[in-house]
């Protein structure tokens, strides 16, 4: 197994080779770069002989990674490797981050677990209008409670109802994230529901109730009925 000083020379030596094989560093314990068939390829394992072969691949020869710049991450990912941090899992869980737990892509995947057709609708507008816009592709594990916050403080101020039913959506989707074991425990936790709707101290006319007995027939088949009796029993 060659070892020696891994500079642009010797890497370039090792590209302009016909056979594949590893060159490791003779400063920096488990560094090295690796030719693949594919040619042009930088690879870099961590860790050392003594180790199991677990290897971490720091990138490919070429910008920003050069023999100067791969070193560097080297000695970096050794001081997290000398703290028991493994640098292989701490990648898988950044791109896990980035693309499954993604709010937006997370959020669709909870709309498509969501049953009963009104609160489906009311799940996918809420993400739309609402939330997607302020929370983005934030990674859920980063997602706080100030950030539910600024959701909420972007709706408007009369849509009482509405910020309620956000809310819901919000505390359903984070719950059933903790029970899928995707975070350990929802931001929302200790906040307090927003204030109900305050009860109408107004009724309807009898002319506003005369137009609604007129029209209600001409609105959904099982709606229209339904209004008719609430009409002539005083509800």
């Amino acid at each position: 197994m060659a070892r020696g000083k891994i500079t642009k020379r010797t890497v370039d030596a090792l590209l302009a080779s016909r056979t594949e094989g590893f060159l490791w560093d003779e400063g920096i314990k488990g560094f090295g770069a690796r030719r693949t068939k594919g040619g042009g390829v930088l690879q870099f394992r961590m860790g050392g002989r003594e180790a199991n072969t677990r290897r971490y691949t720091i990138g490919s020869h070429g910008s920003p990674w050069t023999p100067t710049t791969a070193r560097e991450e080297a000695q970096r990912l050794l001081v997290l490797i000398a703290q028991g941090i493994d640098p292989v899992e701490l990648e898988r869980q950044r791109r896990r981050e980035a693309i499954d737990l993604a709010f937006s892509n997370y959020a669709d995947r909870f709309e498509k677990s969501c049953v009963g057709k009104g609160w489906k609708v009311l799940v996918a507008r809420s993400f739309r209008i609402h939330i997607k816009p302020v929370l983005g592709k934030k990674p859920l594990p980063k997602i706080t409670r100030s950030d539910v916050v600024a959701v909420l403080d972007r709706m408007p101020e009369g849509q009482i109802a509405n910020r309620r039913n956000v809310f819901a959506v919000l505390r359903r989707m984070f719950r059933w994230a903790v029970s899928r074991g995707d975070i350990d425990r929802s931001p929302m936790e200790g906040m307090e529901t927003p204030p109900a709707v305050k009860a109408r101290d107004r009724w309807l006319s009898d002319q506003e109730l005369a137009r609604v007995w007129k029209y209600a027939p001409k609105t959904h088949h099982c709606f229209g009925p339904i209004v008719r009796l609430l009409i002539v029993t005083g509800q």
